[in-house]
């Protein structure tokens, strides 16, 4: 008959064992999903497509590869792969705006330039 003290760490070590084979997996990253496929939604209606349009598709593409892989079990990399697309999307708003904002300067620029030439002419033209 085995000692109690002996029945109880055997018991501890099954958990132990049972808790390490479960701890590589891990829930479905449905946050980290949607907030990935959200921010390349706002990217997109913001003009990404046309000022950034590598790093939308390049978003695009991980978010893909992510449901994939959340859809084959691999928890890990659909987390990861989710997070890239969200940085990716990030990415392409900020070029997009950047870009949207030289445009503004430039159309600025234009309008200036205009009303130098108008103040400078003679007004007897």
């Amino acid at each position: 008959m085995p000692k109690p003290g002996i029945r109880a760490l055997a018991s501890l070590a099954a958990a132990v064992a049972i808790s390490a084979g479960c701890a590589g997996q891990s829930e479905r990253p449905v946050a980290e999903l949607s907030r990935a496929s959200t921010l390349i939604d706002q990217a997109e209606r913001s003009g990404a497509a046309r000022f950034a349009a590598a790093d939308i598709e390049q978003a695009r593409g991980k978010l893909s590869q992510a449901q994939a892989a959340a859809n084959e079990g691999d928890q890990d990399a659909a987390l990861r792969l989710a997070r890239e697309a969200a940085v990716d999307a990030e990415l392409a708003q900020a070029r997009s705006d950047a870009a949207e904002a030289k445009e503004s300067e430039a159309e600025l620029q234009r309008g200036l330039q205009t009303l130098r030439e108008e103040a400078a002419r003679d007004p007897g033209e």
